[in-house]
């Protein structure tokens, strides 16, 4: 997990990370996971929503880049898209400022790859 956002963030936002890499050999998806919250255990934050994304050509474990884009607008409304970078596969997942925290306290996490 690593956070991507960090607390009190001004917004609008818009944070890469191209630092992702596929866990195992053969590797085709992988599972992207986001949270919000304070602590150093997913446990201990709030999920927000997970999406796949795939089209990932079979390699060795950590030959694939994976790039995720967290882009938060000034509602607290989140776009978390990745692409693999060597074959421009996309996927993405809309996430609604629901409440959960006020926005000053957005931290948003995102688990490794599975």
């Amino acid at each position: 997990m690593s956070v991507v956002i960090p607390r009190n963030t001004a917004i609008p936002v818009i944070k890469e990370v191209d630092n992702y890499f596929t866990a195992f050999d053969n590797q085709t998806a992988v599972a992207i996971r986001v949270y919000q919250g304070e602590g150093t255990n997913i446990s201990q934050n709030i999920f927000l929503g997970n999406f796949i994304l795939s089209g990932i050509p079979p390699a060795p474990a950590c030959k694939q880049r994976i790039k995720v884009c967290f882009n938060m607008d000034a509602n607290g409304i989140l776009i978390v898209s990745a692409e693999v970078i060597s074959t421009g596969s996309k996927n993405s997942i809309r996430i609604d400022n629901s409440g959960n925290l006020p926005k000053d306290d957005i931290k948003i996490k995102v688990t490794k790859v599975e």
